[in-house]
C-alpha cells in the first residue's frame, strides 16, 4: 500500500537510488548530494529536497561530519515506502541546531504524488521523530537541558522546507500542524560585477582589524558565533564538538574565513565555503556573517562581507551566493548594490511536537 512507512534496511539502498534519480529527473534539478550504489549508508538521503538554497553543495563527508556520532543510527533516521525493488518514498529526520530542533524531509517518486498525499508523509517523519525522542535519545525538559528516560515530556521544534512558491506542499504542511514561519531568499552574485563595490570598501572601525582564521581561533569563533546568534530565530550554536567537525570538513577554508579581532576578542566573523560539487567550479557561499550584539551598528558587518568578496576574487572564485533571512530586510540593499539578485525563496515551516 501506497505511503506504509518503515525503517530503512540495506537492501532498500537501490531502491532509494532510483527514487532519488526519478525524482530528480522529473523535477529537472539533481541534488548536490548523488546517490551512489557502492555506499553502505543512504547518505544521499540526507541531502537538501532543493538544490539551489540552504546547503546547496553538500557532500557525502559533509554529511557524514554533521551526522558525527549519530552516524551508527542513520537508518532508524531514514523511512522508506517500498515494495520490492522500487521505493514510493524517502522520509529523513535528523536532529540540528539545539537539542530541541529536528529537521525533516522527503521524497516521493514522481509517478506516486498523487496517490500519497504530503501531510501523510510528513505525519510519518513526525512520528519517528516523536518514537526517537520518547526512547530517551533527544529527551529534553523545560529551558532546553538534556535528561535522562524519566522526567517532563520534551518539546520539540519541528522544521520543513518548500519552496515559496509551492502552493500544494504549503497545503499539504498546513494540514499536518505545520505553520510558514521564515522565508529565506538564496542570493547570487557574479564576483567580477561587484569589483566597483569592493573598491568604494567602507573604512574598518577604529580598533579593529581584519585577518584571516587559523587553528588556535576555535574557542573564540565558537564564542564569538554563539555570541552573534544569541538572539537569532533557531537559536542554532557550536559546541566544541561541532565545530571541530565543521572546521576539519572539506569545506573549511580559512583564507576565505575572516574575524574582526579587538583587544585580544572577536568583535565578528564571516566564513565562506566552497562548493565541492564539480559542476559549480568556481561556486562559494557565504556561509557565516555575525557581529556581537556590543559591536553592532558601526558597519562591521559591511566591512566583514566586503572582506570576504574580495578574498573570494583573489582567490579564483567566480560567483557567490547567500541565504537573506526575509526579516532581516535592511540587508537587501546592501545585497543589491554589490550585484546581487534573487535566485529562490525557500520557506521554513515549523511545528512543535509534545512527547
Amino acid at each position: 500500500m501506497k505511503g506504509h512507512f518503515r525503517e530503512y534496511g540495506e537492501r532498500d539502498l537501490p531502491a532509494l537510488g532510483g527514487l532519488f534519480a526519478r525524482a530528480d529527473s522529473h523535477d529537472g534539478a539533481a541534488r548536490a548530494l548523488a546517490p551512489e550504489a557502492a555506499d553502505d549508508l543512504p547518505l544521499f538521503a540526507f541531502a537538501p529536497r532543493y538544490p539551489l538554497g540552504l546547503e546547496r553543495g553538500l557532500t557525502r563527508e559533509e554529511v557524514r561530519s554533521r551526522l558525527g556520532s549519530r552516524l551508527e543510527e542513520v537508518g532508524r533516521l531514514v523511512l522508506v515506502a517500498a515494495e520490492g525493488a522500487a521505493a514510493d518514498a524517502c522520509v529523513t529526520v535528523y536532529p540540528a541546531g539545539s537539542e530541541a530542533s529536528w529537521m525533516l524531509d522527503w521524497v516521493v517518486d514522481p509517478e506516486s504524488r498523487e496517490a500519497m498525499a504530503i501531510e501523510g508523509t510528513v505525519q510519518a517523519g513526525v512520528d519517528r521523530i516523536r518514537h526517537l525522542v520518547s526512547k530517551g535519545r533527544r529527551r529534553v525538559v523545560d529551558g532546553g537541558a538534556a535528561s535522562g528516560t524519566g522526567g517532563t515530556p520534551a518539546v520539540c521544534c519541528v522544521e520543513a522546507r518548500g519552496l515559496r512558491e509551492d502552493v500544494e506542499i504549503e497545503a499539504g504542511l498546513g494540514r499536518a500542524g505545520f505553520k510558514g514561519d521564515r522565508t529565506f531568499v538564496i542570493m547570487a552574485c557574479e564576483l567580477e560585477k561587484a569589483h566597483r563595490a569592493l573598491g568604494a570598501q567602507k573604512g574598518v572601525p577604529e580598533g579593529i582589524r581584519l585577518r584571516n582564521y587559523r587553528s588556535e581561533d576555535a574557542p573564540a569563533w565558537i564564542a564569538a558565533f554563539n555570541a552573534s546568534f544569541s538572539d537569532h530565530w533557531g537559536g542554532f550554536s557550536y559546541s566544541d564538538e561541532s565545530w571541530a567537525r565543521h572546521a576539519t570538513s572539506p569545506r573549511f577554508r580559512k583564507e576565505i574565513s575572516v574575524v574582526a579581532e579587538t583587544e585580544g576578542t572577536f568583535a565578528g566573523i564571516c566564513h565562506c565555503a566552497p562548493s565541492l560539487n564539480p559542476r559549480e567550479k568556481g561556486l562559494a557561499h557565504l556561509h557565516i556573517l555575525g557581529v556581537k550584539p556590543e559591536f553592532r551598528r558601526r558597519g562591521l558587518g559591511t566591512c566583514l562581507m566586503l572582506e570576504a568578496l574580495g578574498r573570494l576574487r583573489d582567490y579564483g572564485f567566480e560567483r557567490v551566493e547567500l541565504d537573506m533571512d526575509s526579516l532581516n530586510a535592511r540587508a537587501l540593499p546592501l545585497y543589491e548594490q554589490l550585484g546581487f539578485s534573487e535566485q529562490e525563496a525557500i520557506t521554513i515551516y515549523r511545528r512543535q511536537i509534545a512527547v
